[in-house]
């Protein structure tokens, strides 16, 4: 009654593949799409607030700030990300990825 245990396959990638430059290309990437999310539900979070402000001038300020600092902080992110980009370019050297070439 010997039982054959299969694993699952899928798209992960073995533990003895992860190297520190995937885990950094990796947190980048998750640092973009946590902030983009967080973006919209800023965005969604700000626009309810000033449309439920009921024309108080408090209430309406604290909802437009709201909505100037969601777009203030994905600008952020994303030019920092831009000029990573156009760094890795000018320099020849990926840095978003992390792989350096070598001087051969």
């Amino acid at each position: 009654m010997d039982q054959i245990i299969t694993l699952p396959k899928g798209q992960f990638t073995p533990l003895n593949a992860v190297t520190i430059p995937g885990l950094i290309s990796a947190a980048i990437n998750l640092s973009l799409i946590i902030s983009s999310i967080l973006f919209v539900i800023n965005l969604i979070l700000g626009g309810i607030k000033f449309i439920i402000s009921g024309g108080d001038k408090e209430r309406t300020d604290n909802a437009k700030r709201q909505l100037v600092n969601a777009m203030v902080g994905i600008f952020i992110v994303f030019s920092a990300w831009a000029i990573l980009n156009f760094l890795s370019e000018f320099f020849g050297i990926d840095l978003i990825n992390y792989e350096i070439p070598l001087l051969v």
